[in-house]
């Protein structure tokens, strides 16, 4: 058996969901978690499965169209990927906070895949985030410019986001007074 993570766009309306994920049974896939990010093109949901190891990429993605599924969105994932989703983010917060990791490495594991910039000067822009970008205002100063080719950032993953960057400025200045 092989894990995978699926991302996919389903229509926010009674049974959809379910119906994806017999799409998905009927070829023995075992879903071991599912997370569901509202956004204004529908539900987004993000599986993480276990397939048969005869499963390839291109099939696990017709059987999410077969399911009423679009875009979807196909990796390889791992046994990290088993953690749940607010067991992994309270240990990225106590590395922030206890200085084990940076504000962009703790970005970067919680967004997954990503490249973040810096830049200086504070960011003129609106705020906010793109399929493929977020700019969060660093709270040490200047602007981080987080970037992810594919899959498209959510508004979760955007309020995820910004609150990890709320928590670092939180606690800089709170250990700047102490």
């Amino acid at each position: 058996m092989a894990l995978w993570r699926i991302r996919a766009t389903v229509d926010d309306r009674p049974g959809f969901l379910s119906v994806l994920t017999a799409s998905l049974a009927l070829r023995k896939v075992n879903i071991l978690s599912v997370q569901v990010h509202t956004t204004e093109s529908g539900a987004v949901d993000d599986f993480l499965i276990e397939a048969p190891d005869t499963l390839t990429r291109d099939d696990l993605a017709e059987a999410v169209r077969r399911g009423r599924g679009r875009d979807p969105w196909i990796a390889p994932a791992d046994v990290r990927g088993l953690i749940d989703e607010p067991t992994r983010v309270l240990a990225l917060a106590t590395k922030l906070l206890d200085g084990t990791a940076s504000l962009e490495e703790s970005l970067t594991s919680l967004l997954g895949d990503c490249d973040i910039s810096w830049r200086a000067e504070t960011s003129t822009g609106a705020s906010g985030f793109t399929d493929t970008g977020m700019q969060l205002e660093d709270p040490a100063g200047g602007t981080l410019y987080v970037r992810r080719p594919a899959p498209a950032f959510t508004p979760a993953e955007y309020a995820r986001a910004q609150a990890l960057v709320e928590l670092a400025r939180a606690a800089s200045s709170r250990w700047s007074y102490a």
